[in-house]
């Protein structure tokens, strides 16, 4: 298998976010291109702002920078939101106050997670974290610790381009240590997605499968995508049809997505139950290049919210010939309505001499 670098991931995923965008620019059933956007609103109240879906990155961020006590702030507000991230923001608010030595507040904030949330699969590194903190409590917080981790950084860099095989029991204790920080794990478990011995694969697929913390958890199956391998493209598979959590789900499709497995994300597209995420995988599929797939899924829907997300899927890519196809067969009037106007904003031929030809019946 050709290595993956750390850029070449990436790249990948900002090509993946583009693409994203793209799709998200259509909106449903309003003619192409959309008019000038109007004036942006005032600047909503502080509290709002912090509501919104990338708060969590943000703080993220902050603790990537070592920035404990912004990230702890920026956490708490994300847990008091209630959010689906909740419990992840209140281990990493914990984990932040244990950079900071103020050990009694990270407990506090760990007690709170097992309370709120307790089923959470956060649970596991919140008590090793607690164990942790208790251990290190009356210690004042080290100067050297940023140091400590920018080294550990640096050395498995190393590791990836020397001999990573020979790394995976440290990269494995760097992953189950409650003392390092996300972006640390992260590395570790990039390294050992490039290894090409079982254990290492083994381990990435483990923690794709769940055990630990549910960022993690989508770090790990992301990475299977990009290993593009019969068998980690059957370890997603076998996952998408075991669990029932969505943000797995979720992550499985960015990952078949990340491997352009067009097949799994046809099976996904035919199998789903959850209407928002079915319209989800067919927008995943379209990235993938599936534009055959989604043209062939067409006439058997029912739905005509995947409907037009099929038709924002082949819009996006450009497919005036399969959306003119679609057009030309189309019975409901407000889904060719559709159609149409999605090729609008096409500058091809085929659009164009399709558009003079339905101006012609009109006369």
């Amino acid at each position: 298998m050709t290595a993956v670098t750390f850029f070449e991931l990436t790249r990948r995923t900002a090509r993946i976010c583009l693409t994203g965008m793209s799709l998200s620019l259509i909106s449903f059933g309003q003619p192409a291109p959309p008019p000038p956007a109007p004036p942006p609103p005032p600047a909503p109240p502080a509290k709002i702002a912090w509501e919104g879906r990338d708060s969590y990155e943000r703080a993220a961020r902050e603790l990537d920078r070592k920035q404990y006590e912004r990230a702890a702030e920026m956490f708490g507000r994300v847990a008091a939101s209630q959010a689906n991230r909740a419990d992840g923001a209140l281990y990493w608010k914990a984990y932040a106050f244990s950079r900071l030595g103020r050990s009694a507040d990270a407990l506090t904030a760990l007690a709170e997670l097992e309370k709120s949330h307790p089923k959470s699969g956060w649970l596991n590194d919140a008590r090793a974290l607690a164990v942790a903190v208790k251990q290190a409590a009356g210690q004042p917080p080290r100067p050297e610790a940023a140091e400590d981790e920018e080294l550990k950084l640096i050395a498995i860099n190393g590791l990836m381009h020397s001999d990573p095989e020979s790394a995976v029991p440290m990269l494995e204790k760097v992953l189950n240590s409650p003392k390092n920080g996300p972006r640390l794990k992260k590395r570790a478990l990039f390294v050992l997605a490039q290894g090409r011995s079982a254990r290492a694969r083994e381990i990435v697929t483990q923690y794709a499968k769940g055990g630990t913390n549910p960022d993690l958890q989508a770090t790990a199956v992301e990475y299977l995508g990009v290993l593009n391998t019969p068998e980690s493209r059957q370890a997603l598979a076998d996952l998408y049809a075991t669990t029932t959590d969505l943000n797995v789900k979720r992550a499985v499709i960015r990952g078949f997505l990340i491997g352009r497995d067009k097949e799994r994300l046809l099976m996904a597209a035919k199998s789903e139950s959850n209407p928002e995420l079915r319209r989800e995988v067919l927008h995943m599929l379209g990235a993938a290049g599936g534009h055959a797939e989604l043209a062939q899924l067409y006439p058997g829907e029912t739905d005509k919210n995947a409907k037009r997300a099929i038709l924002d899927g082949l819009a996006a890519s450009r497919k005036a010939d399969l959306l003119i196809a679609i057009a030309r067969k189309e019975t409901d009037s407000e889904l060719k309505r559709a159609a149409v106007e999605r090729l609008t904003g096409m500058n091809s031929k085929e659009a164009t001499a399709y558009l003079v030809e339905l101006l012609g019946k009109d006369e």
